[in-house]
């Protein structure tokens, strides 16, 4: 059986997998991989199963786990990636285009440098792949990625407080929908269902299908439902707790669980209540089945108003009636 083990690039969040031959690797540890563009530097994030890798066609082997000679000249080929971050930003501004540089790797032969660059559109970079390709004078590749992958090759903290999951264990990017969010009825705030990339959050999808199986029992909010309390429209669900909020027909508020919700078969099957009515249905059914019977005549008593008692006009206004002419 293979030893197979998980190595990840620095500047590829994805892991690859790789035949470890008789080497003796932990996780944590610098090896030397090959690859198709040439010899890189990884490091072992832990073994593999073989059913994990069934579907690759091609298992390449660990050349071998780095000495310190090899650290040495890892930590040469750092200083001259940042020494080529500084010239191509240079060289960005002063041809004045709209990308920004994110990342700068250069494989462990020497022999390619990659320049990783964000932009909202296309670049026509050709004027600074000549400045580079006369400066270096080795094979140079401007690569384009999305603000996902940024984030990923970056790093950081997210709004939970942990590492971003795109930069320790995802091994590939979801496409996330809105409709995650409304499943799992979270605020549909920007800020608060995206992430340091700007794009809705990964982990939306970790419960998609959970939430999806569940809320295909709920009824949706405005559709009407019959209850033992009668008819009702749902105001609101709780999909983790399976219950809705309803609005009775005289304006009450009932919570119920999914198994209380009845058909209409079974709502017209349920017999009459026993104390007062409350329900327009209750009390049709009771007028068609008990006609209502004549009240007994009660005289009407009806009370005679008391006489206004006339308040006495005061002796100014009668000498002033008296002078009018």
């Amino acid at each position: 059986m293979k030893r197979l083990v998980a190595v990840r690039f620095e500047s590829i969040p994805t892991p690859y997998i790789f035949d470890a031959r008789d080497l003796d690797l932990a996780q944590g540890d610098m090896v030397i991989v090959g690859t198709e563009a040439g010899q890189c530097a990884a490091r072992v994030i832990g073994y593999t199963r073989e059913e994990e890798a069934s579907r690759l066609e091609d298992i390449k082997p660990v050349v071998r786990k780095m000495t310190d000679e090899d650290l040495a000249r890892l930590e040469r080929i750092h200083a001259k990636e940042r020494d080529c971050r500084e010239y191509c930003l240079e060289r960005i501004r002063a041809r004045n285009l709209a990308m920004k540089l994110i990342l700068v790797e250069q494989l462990f032969d020497e022999n390619k440098i990659t320049f990783y660059f964000v932009a909202e559109g296309r670049v026509d970079f050709r004027e600074l792949l000549k400045d580079l390709v006369e400066r270096y004078r080795t094979r140079i590749e401007l690569r384009q990625i999305g603000t996902r992958q940024e984030s990923a090759m970056l790093g950081g903290i997210g709004s939970c407080g942990r590492e971003l999951c795109c930069a320790t264990f995802l091994t590939n990017f979801q496409r996330i929908s809105v409709k995650m969010a409304k499943n799992q009825n979270m605020t549909l705030n920007p800020t608060k269902i995206s992430g340091l990339c700007g794009k809705l959050k990964c982990c939306l999808a970790y419960e998609k299908e959970s939430y999806s199986n569940l809320i295909e029992n709920l009824p949706k909010p405005g559709k009407k439902v019959f209850l033992a309390d009668g008819e009702a429209t749902v105001v609101s669900i709780n999909v983790i707790n399976q219950t809705i909020v309803a609005k009775l027909t005289d304006r009450r508020f009932v919570k119920a669980h999914v198994s209380d919700i009845l058909t209409e078969d079974e709502f017209r099957q349920l017999p009459e209540p026993k104390g007062p009515v409350h329900h327009e249905r209750d009390k049709a059914r009771l007028a068609e089945e008990r006609p209502e019977e004549e009240s007994p005549m009660v005289p009407m008593i009806t009370e005679t108003p008391k006489p206004k008692k006339r308040r006495p006009r005061s002796r100014g206004a009668r000498r002033k009636r008296s002078k009018q002419p």
